[in-house]
């Protein structure tokens, strides 16, 4: 959960940063110049990626503040996507 939560924060920043890298770390810190105020939370994320935890705190921050902060945020800045047809 952690890793994906740090790619998709790097969604909202990849335009301007030109490009993908794979290190959770280093697309952490390109978010942060960004969004400081989500820097710490993401830069968590990152080191979780690396060292999952099953902390119930820590899941749930990610299913109520910042989960929902990132889907709002990748909706403001890239739009909703439609839905694919059946």
């Amino acid at each position: 959960m952690s890793r994906h939560l740090v790619r998709t924060a790097f969604t909202l920043v990849m335009p301007r940063w030109n490009g993908w890298p794979s290190d959770l770390h280093e697309m952490a810190e390109a978010f942060a110049a960004y969004h400081p105020t989500r820097a710490e939370q993401i830069r968590a994320a990152a080191v979780r990626g690396h060292e999952p935890t099953g902390d119930p705190v820590v899941l749930r921050s990610y299913v109520d503040d910042l989960g929902p902060w990132l889907a709002e945020e990748y909706a403001r800045v890239h739009g909703v996507k439609a839905p694919r047809p059946d």
